[in-house]
């Protein structure tokens, strides 16, 4: 992958270069209190302004559909402000299309560009927009690894047409996240929560044959033991990932830690109690792993090398249901002093972890791409940037 030390030796040999293109990721939440993904482009964006470039940013925002190109909600206008206080420059934002402006008439030493979904060819990877993208710079920079599993005109298509390279972000991202998938420190556990098997399917058969241990969480553990004949009694399972799981099950190499309590209720807005798989009572969920499931977790933690986390344990949000998440993070943190590498990714797993983000070796915020990488999938955005 030609990274952004690459990047920095061709400006250096190639006086033409004046203006970098630089996808990233700007899809913030709706009330744009979380500034991550704007801190994780800062340092690429400041050393190319530093280098004498002008800086043209590029990124997607939300879903909108094609009658939603003159909705405000929709446009990256709502949190310019925001990226020139991150960036601490001003940000010049261009609402025009690019297929009906000149990309000479951009002056400005930083402007973001309107939101790339408002182009139907974004998603179809069309090289008629990834040409008339490529027009904005003279070099390409991709510096958001979440969208890089997506073969998007923005992301793949477009280093037809420029010099493209890694941002600082993307290749942080990639070195970081590799340290639980190559040349991996043994024992090596592998913690996987979320609500849905269908979703990480191909994750979970990657991991039952890479990790020592696998941790299966979340709502997906219900599948996972309904599928072997318990009564999970009202908790959420799926039906339909019954043969997936006893798949896994059956050829794991990992072995594989399922709870044997949980913390239930019959309502999430109420207090739960904890109670062993074969006590769950009648109209009951369950919405956390139990103390003696938390406990056991812990004690392979404390014995492993290297740690992978990936969705939530339980519904973490409701202070009634946070009490694994609250003592494996904790955990986690004393391991990670004590030399464990810990390799945390996925938007709620960060969430539940809270202040700890500082004391784990490395933390993505990537979604699909966090889990296709660990998958071992080749990733669109990532095979364009070969040398």
């Amino acid at each position: 992958m030609r990274n952004f030390a690459d990047f920095q030796k061709f400006v250096a040999e190639n006086d033409g270069v004046q203006r970098c293109l630089i996808r990233c990721d700007l899809n913030l939440p709706s009330d744009v209190e979380d500034l991550t993904r704007v801190y994780a482009i800062r340092d690429t964006v400041l050393s190319v302004l530093d280098m004498g470039l002008q800086v043209v940013l590029i990124s997607h925002y939300k879903r909108p559909k094609p009658e939603d190109v003159a909705n405000p909600k929709f446009s990256l206008q709502n949190i310019v402000k925001n990226v020139a206080d991150v960036l601490e420059v001003p940000v010049h934002f261009e609402k025009s299309s690019v297929f009906d402006m000149e990309p000479t008439a951009i002056t400005e030493r930083v402007t973001l560009l309107e939101n790339l979904r408002f182009y139907e060819g974004e998603t179809k990877n069309d090289d008629e927009l990834a040409a008339r993208l490529a027009k904005f710079g003279d070099v390409y920079i991709n510096d958001a690894f979440s969208v890089s599993h997506r073969a998007h005109a923005s992301v793949s298509a477009i280093t037809q047409y420029l010099p493209s390279f890694a941002g600082r972000s993307l290749q942080r991202e990639v070195e970081g996240i590799s340290k639980a998938t190559s040349n991996i420190a043994r024992p090596y556990v592998a913690i996987i929560g979320g609500s849905k098997v269908s979703s990480k399917i191909d994750v979970l058969k990657q991991l039952s044959q890479t990790a020592d241990y696998l941790v299966v969480a979340g709502a997906m553990k219900n599948t996972f033991l309904a599928a072997q004949g318990f009564d999970l009694k009202a908790s959420m399972v799926e039906q339909e990932q019954f043969d997936t799981a006893r798949e896994i099950l059956k050829n794991s190499k990992a072995e594989i830690i399922l709870p044997t309590d949980f913390t239930v209720s019959k309502d999430i807005n109420t207090d739960g109690v904890n109670c062993a798989l074969a006590d769950i009572p009648d109209g009951f969920e369950c919405f956390d792993i139990g103390e003696t499931t938390t406990e056991r977790v812990i004690s392979i933690i404390k014995k492993c090398k290297t740690l992978l986390w990936n969705g939530a344990l339980g519904a973490f949000e409701f202070a009634n249901f946070d009490k694994s998440s609250k003592a494996i993070t904790k955990a986690i943190v004393e391991a990670t002093k004590g030399g464990l590498v810990s390799v945390i990714g996925g938007g709620e797993t960060v969430a539940s972890i809270g202040e700890y983000k500082k004391d784990m070796t490395f933390v993505s915020t990537a979604g699909g791409a966090f889990l296709e990488f660990v998958a071992g999938y080749e990733l669109p955005g990532l095979t364009a940037l070969e040398a």
